[in-house]
């Protein structure tokens, strides 16, 4: 036996204390006080009878006082809190790592999920501990990590709700050197762990046919022309999949497909017929065990033309390449009949810049001077393109590493985006407010015109001017949208809560999905999917429980004090009643 609240010694010492105590009470001789009386002859009847019940005396007044000693001992050690391993288990503490990866979802054959089975376990190994056991919970998304307590139904009410998260999963720092570490998980997505973790294995072999990459992409050759990319995998048994492509005009594409195991389905779809919205993928098998990747979403932008105005002093190559974009409602005039229009959607000035900046987009072409313009500061001659962002929308499928250039204007790129640079000066920068792009360099001065990239710069250009963008590609989780104070809604238009974090709006999510961030006129579509071969592949584990993880059960399910403390009032209450009965002093 040991003492949690004292030292062996001190208890020791507590317990002659205490019974010291208690027997010196019941011999403690008190002073009668005297009383005279005429007769004895009542007195000698009385004292015949006590001495025949003399023994009976005797062992009534040895009942009271290991009676009383018991009950005293029972209180004052408890104080000590002593523990028998035996019976109550030791004082150790415990931490519970719970896997939360995307693959916990998936379903086993009885119905349940891993996930609800890796809660069972949890809950078992609370039950398996003793009455001083402290217990930890935490899970590998970084969502939850409790501190130690004895607790046990406050572990369950937090077990209860914690729930598989779609991030991506790393084991938690802990200290093993302290501490007993279990980690419960289907070893799929997370599969590794110290050596010094107990595992407890939940996997149970299912199939899956899941989504592992969908893309809504644009076609370079063809203005505003868009495909959608899909790739479906099998993780599972072989299987005949069924693929939709839907979108808001009720457009559908149906196809279905055999896979065999692990067999990859990809396959490009052309979404000229569809109109602008939400595209939505899915794939369905038979007995698939995880919903999460059987639906992928994208954005298919609104196709409109764009009016747009050239001011041009001459340029017949450009006014040529505006002219045969479909998309494109041009007008053209010089600078000296420029005015500004309420029915113009974008502005493109050839070496031309009017004194005050347009309320709409503009594309500059050659650094003019205007004051709301960067002012030259001088003039680079030759300069060559060491840098350039590939992931600026102006830049998708637009090479520039070859462009040549005789001369372009210096210009200081603060407050600015640098979307081309030498290493003298910015070739292309772009501002956000106002909105504009301008090239430092003028087309005649540049063979960057007879580039294939040309129309198509000039096509993302006016794009990301005015017409819709793809939409961002996140997985489900926290995710981050790069418009400060935006309110998220679903394509149901519902309101999704979210914070604001710099310069970016954050919500969260855990399931596939399309949402919409808004702020002002600005709009941004964010398209959520699993797509990932890591979180379908929910077959690939070679976790098992280790021998050492085996649950423990113990007689007593609460400290020994509070039994000793219990049975100390009932013998309280023994003594009671027997006193009034007259059978203990």
């Amino acid at each position: 036996m040991t003492f949690l609240a004292l030292t062996p010694l001190q208890t020791a010492l507590l317990a002659f204390l205490i019974t010291g105590v208690i027997v010196a009470l019941y011999f403690l001789k008190l002073r009668h006080r005297r009383v005279f009386i005429s007769s004895s002859i009542l007195w000698r009847r009385v004292l015949d009878e006590r001495q025949s019940h003399s023994l009976w005396e005797k062992l009534r007044r040895i009942l009271s006082i290991v009676v009383a000693v018991t009950i005293a001992l029972l209180i004052a050690l408890s104080l000590a809190r002593p523990e028998v391993a035996s019976l109550t288990g030791k004082n150790e503490r415990i931490v519970i790592v719970l896997d939360t990866s995307p693959t916990m979802n998936t379903q086993t054959g009885d119905g349940q999920t891993r996930w609800q089975h890796a809660a069972a376990r949890a809950k078992d190994l609370l039950d398996s501990g003793g009455p001083t056991t402290e217990f930890r919970v935490i899970d590998t998304s970084d969502n939850t990590a409790s501190a130690f307590t004895t607790d046990r139904n406050e572990v369950r009410k937090l077990i209860g709700e914690m729930s598989p998260k779609s991030a991506e999963p790393q084991f938690p720092k802990v200290d093993g050197r302290d501490s007993q570490v279990y980690f419960v998980s289907d070893g799929v997505a997370l599969h590794t762990a110290p050596s010094f973790v107990r595992r407890i294995s939940v996997f149970e072999a299912a199939n899956n046919v899941g989504i592992t990459a969908f893309e809504i992409r644009s076609i370079p050759s063809t203005p505003l022309g868009y495909e959608a990319y899909l790739e479906v995998q099998n993780f599972g048994q072989p299987t005949e999949a069924g693929i939709t492509l839907s979108g808001p005009g009720g457009q559908r594409i149906n196809k279905t497909v055999r896979l065999a195991t692990e067999q990859i389905y990809q396959e490009v779809f052309d979404l000229s017929q569809f109109t602008g919205g939400a595209i939505r993928a899915a794939a369905q098998s038979k007995d698939d065990a995880l919903a999460l990747d059987d639906v992928a979403f994208g954005y298919l932008p609104v196709k409109r033309k764009t009016r747009t105005l050239l001011v041009t002093r001459g340029n017949n190559f450009l006014e040529t390449l505006l002219k045969l974009d479909n998309y494109v409602d041009l007008s053209v005039t010089d600078p000296a009949n420029y005015r500004e229009s309420p029915n113009i959607d974008a502005y493109i000035f050839d070496r031309f810049a009017p004194a005050a900046a347009p309320l709409r987009p503009a594309l500059i072409i050659g650094a003019p001077n205007a004051s709301w313009l960067k002012p030259s500061t001088g003039e680079v001659q030759k300069p060559e393109i060491t840098t350039w962002s590939e992931n600026h929308p102006v830049m998708q499928y637009v090479s520039v590493h070859d462009l040549s250039i005789e001369r372009a204007a210096r210009i200081d790129p603060a407050n600015l985006t640098v979307i081309a640079a030498s290493k003298q000066t910015p070739l292309i920068v772009a501002s956000e407010k106002p909105k504009w792009v301008m090239l430092t360099f003028d087309l005649e001065s540049s063979d960057f015109p007879f580039h294939v990239g040309f129309p198509v710069f000039i096509e993302n250009v006016l794009a990301w001017f005015n017409r819709e963008q793809l939409a961002l590609k996140r997985s489900p989780g926290i995710v981050d949208v790069p418009l400060p104070n935006a309110q998220i809604r679903t394509i149901d238009g519902k309101t999704v809560p979210s914070d604001q974090q710099l310069n970016k709006t954050v919500f969260q999510t855990s399931e596939p999905g399309l949402y919409a961030a808004t702020q002002g006129d600005q709009r941004i579509h964010v398209a959520v999917n699993l797509a990932n071969p890591a979180f379908s592949d929910i077959n690939r584990s070679v976790f098992k429980t280790d021998r050492a993880a085996a649950s423990q059960h113990y007689w007593l399910r609460r400290e020994l004090w509070f039994y000793m403390l219990l049975a100390a009032a009932v013998l309280i209450g023994v003594e009671w009643f027997t006193y009034h009965r007259r059978i203990t002093l």
